[in-house]
């Protein structure tokens, strides 16, 4: 069934140089991009890890598309177009598997890493709003939209009802969005324990009671650290988050859920070295966790680069007892691991100390690739067989198209404007109504 279905990913290599261009100020680099089968769904083999079995000799990935493009970029994909879209810059970059480039419309406000969903073909842009200018996030616009939707039949974007109960001044700062019983959308505020419910029918926004609970668990990091994604499991109206930065286990995979039937925490954690990898096989250091990928009922995909380094001998075990003879590391190899896991949870033992049930978390089955150099990913989805890797051929976009896309001034005119404008907005905000 999986075999069906593609992971799409793009990153640049981490050596890769960035480049800024004093006429546009955008700091860009090259980016790549990448198609692979999702993973097979198996049965967890008895009693051996998968690393104590030898994989198969891994192939080595090759991109279907590199581009100059800005450095910072998120994407998603709908029916067989992709949609990059310049982060903080109201600028869209399509393109589809035939190789057909062009600029989508603007949204009706600029965002930086704003949440998107894909349902019935449609894409639902939430959050991340910023003012055009400054990358200044508060106050908002007095036009925004926290939500807008685009429909690539008719190529327009249309602003959707905003939160009435949304602080005008502070947009939800940890937000996870899914589909929800697949006629709603939930966004949910760590911070304020809050979540807000949008009903794709009949586009009404609900707020939920407080549920003191979720806040609990917080990695305590920045919510690009932290990989996030909703659910329903079995009747069950889960969230996940995942992250390697864990005070006890820093190199340890670390699984959250919570329960929303249950308003409970469940905790998980996974020995990547010895659970996953080959031996002799490391984490590699930054953003190692790159996604987490939804495949069905309880199982997800997840996206980890492992480095396997040899001394000068040749060994790769570092035997320190010949250091009279080890001569500085003279190669590298990368790897990509497509891993398939199984979470669910422990509801037949008490809680620990920090209030967190248990999770079992089992490797069903894993795919090894070999990466070039070590790969920065920006992103990654699951998308339908449209993005077949032998589909997708070496595509080119044309220079100017890219240089237009990746233009991140806007002019001093309209600078002045918008700073004008940001200043009036201000001012009301904090004076208050007049009386």
């Amino acid at each position: 069934m999986n075999q069906e279905r593609v992971i799409l990913f793009c990153g640049h290599m981490r050596d890769e140089p960035f480049v800024f261009s004093e006429d546009d100020g955008c700091c860009k680099t090259t980016m790549s991009w990448f198609s692979i089968l999702a993973p097979e769904i198996r049965s967890p083999s008895s009693g051996t890890a998968p690393s104590s079995s030898p994989l198969r000799t891994p192939r080595t990935l090759s991109p279907f598309a590199v581009l100059e493009l800005p450095t910072r970029t998120f994407f998603t994909a709908v029916d067989s177009y992709i949609f990059i879209f310049h982060n903080s810059v109201n600028k869209i970059l399509t393109f589809n598997s035939s190789g057909d480039w062009k600029l989508a419309p603007p949204m009706n406000c600029p965002r930086t890493s704003p949440h998107i969903i894909v349902r019935n073909g449609k894409l639902y842009v939430i959050g991340g709003l910023i003012h055009p200018i400054g990358g200044l996030k508060y106050p908002l616009p007095a036009n925004y939209c926290f939500m807008e939707l685009f429909d690539p039949d008719i190529g327009t974007w249309e602003s959707l009802p905003n939160p009435s109960f949304m602080n005008k001044l502070l947009q939800p700062r940890e937000m996870v969005t899914a589909l929800f019983q697949n006629s709603y959308i939930l966004v949910t505020s760590y911070t304020d324990s809050l979540f807000y419910y949008y009903d794709i029918d009949s586009r009404i926004w609900c707020l939920a009671p407080p549920v003191p609970n979720l806040s609990k668990g917080n990695f305590l990091l920045s919510p690009d650290m932290i990989k996030s994604v909703g659910v329903s499991v079995g009747g069950n109206e889960m969230l996940y988050r995942v992250s390697f930065d864990h005070v006890d286990h820093p190199k340890h995979l670390v699984i959250q859920a919570f329960n929303l039937a249950l308003n409970q925490w469940f905790e998980g954690c996974l020995n990547v070295g010895s659970e996953i990898f080959e031996y002799n096989e490391i984490l590699d250091n930054g953003y190692p966790c790159c996604s987490f990928i939804h495949l069905s009922d309880q199982k997800f995909c997840l996206l980890l680069q492992s480095s396997y380094a040899e001394d000068g001998n040749g060994n790769g075990d570092f035997d320190r007892r010949r250091s009279a003879y080890f001569k500085p590391c003279s190669a590298s190899s990368s790897y990509l691991y497509s891993v398939v896991l199984e979470v669910s949870m422990i509801l037949d033992k008490p809680s620990d100390l920090m209030g967190f049930m248990g999770l079992n978390i089992v490797v069903l089955s894993t795919e090894k690739y070999r990466l070039v150099s070590p790969l920065l990913i920006r992103d990654a989805m699951l998308v339908d067989i449209t993005f077949h890797p032998s589909n997708m051929l070496a595509l080119r976009c044309n220079e100017s198209l890219l240089n237009e896309f990746g233009m991140a001034r806007p002019s001093k005119a309209v600078c002045e404007e918008l700073l004008q404008q940001h200043l009036v907005i201000t001012k009301q905000i904090w004076d208050g109504p007049t009386l």
